[in-house]
């Protein structure tokens, strides 16, 4: 790998990988909030409905002791206190939305309701369909004081959860029943809580859309950044391999040297460190040259000197009377 793709892959990792980290990490931190939040809210919210519900259910069983109170010869007389209608009026009031009360009495038969058909009939006979709703009924049959969840089955088949309340009726044995769906108080936080995810969304894309662009700008920076250290690097390992096989010719370095930074000295230095080394081989060839030719004349020199030494030998009066004598032996051995 050379130092331009380390470069390039090095900027692109330090610019766009804790970006990337940052971004998620802060996605993940708004989403866990954002759940966090909802699910704080619709706690809050049914706790909030369960006591509306319960003061709701409180506060139509006090009116209906009143009532009794006030009108005691309805305690005696079942068919006078369902003809009453103003009875019936107290005993049956909204909750919420779509919630209402109702009255029954400790044998589970319900006097007061919604629901015309429900009235006089006996609960019990919704202990093996609705065991959720029989089990909070039947415990508040002797007088407790009941609330809790139950699942309730829509006409059109759904199921969905209601609260119920039940208090009795002091001093009579009439029971208050107070129910709703539950979800008609945090029905507004889901509408918050899909406002809240199409914001996240939104911010999702745009953090997306924000990191791709950093990354292709970084990508531009890292191209330009890689070339612009690499490029003077490379000059400077060309002119380095001229020199190496002594082509000084070939060594240019005028358009790095121009640069201000680090890149630029060294090529400087580069540069006049070849010029150095060009002359001192200049130099080098010059001084070698100059001893070739002192060696030259010194044999040169050394020839003549043998030559006037073996002449000096040959010339002389003692060379002339060995030679003659050699004639003369060589006379008689003939």
């Amino acid at each position: 790998m050379n130092i331009r793709t380390r470069l390039f892959l090095a900027f692109l990792l330090l610019v766009v990988l804790p970006l990337a980290v940052v971004s998620s990490v802060g996605l993940n931190a708004i989403e866990r909030v954002s759940e966090l939040t909802m699910v704080e809210s619709v706690q809050q919210m049914k706790e909030l409905g369960e006591t509306a519900i319960r003061q709701k259910a409180l506060d139509v069983a006090a009116q209906v002791q009143l009532y009794f109170e006030a009108h005691p010869e309805l305690l005696s007389s079942t068919a006078d206190m369902v003809a009453d209608k103003e009875l019936a009026g107290i005993a049956v009031q909204p909750v919420g939305k779509t919630g209402y009360t109702a009255l029954y009495d400790s044998k589970g038969i319900t006097w007061f309701h919604s629901n015309p058909a429900l009235v006089g009939q006996d609960m019990h006979m919704l202990a093996a369909t609705l065991p959720e709703f029989w089990a909070i009924f039947d415990a508040s049959l002797d007088g407790t004081v009941v609330g809790s969840y139950y699942l309730w089955k829509d006409a059109d088949g759904s199921l969905r959860e209601k609260y119920m309340e039940c208090v009795p009726v002091q001093n009579t044995p009439f029971r208050i029943a107070a129910t709703t769906y539950i979800d008609e108080f945090y029905a507004p936080i889901n509408d918050t809580q899909e406002k809240a995810l199409s914001i996240f969304r939104q911010t999702r894309m745009q953090t997306f859309a924000a990191i791709a662009a950093v990354t292709a700008l970084a990508l531009l920076i890292a191209i330009w950044l890689s070339s612009h250290i690499s490029r003077p690097v490379a000059s400077v390992i060309a002119a380095s391999k001229a020199v190496e096989v002594g082509h000084f010719s070939s060594v240019d370095l005028r358009e790095v040297e121009k640069r201000k930074d680090e890149l630029g000295g060294l090529a400087r230095v580069f540069s006049r460190m070849a010029e150095q080394v060009q002359s001192r081989e200049a130099n080098l060839k010059e001084e070698v040259r100059e001893l070739q030719v002192k060696i030259n004349l010194f044999i040169q020199i050394d020839e003549e000197r043998k030559e006037m030494q073996v002449r000096e030998i040959t010339e002389s009066e003692y060379f002339d009377r060995l030679r003659q004598r050699i004639q003369i032996l060589r006379g008689k051995r003939k």
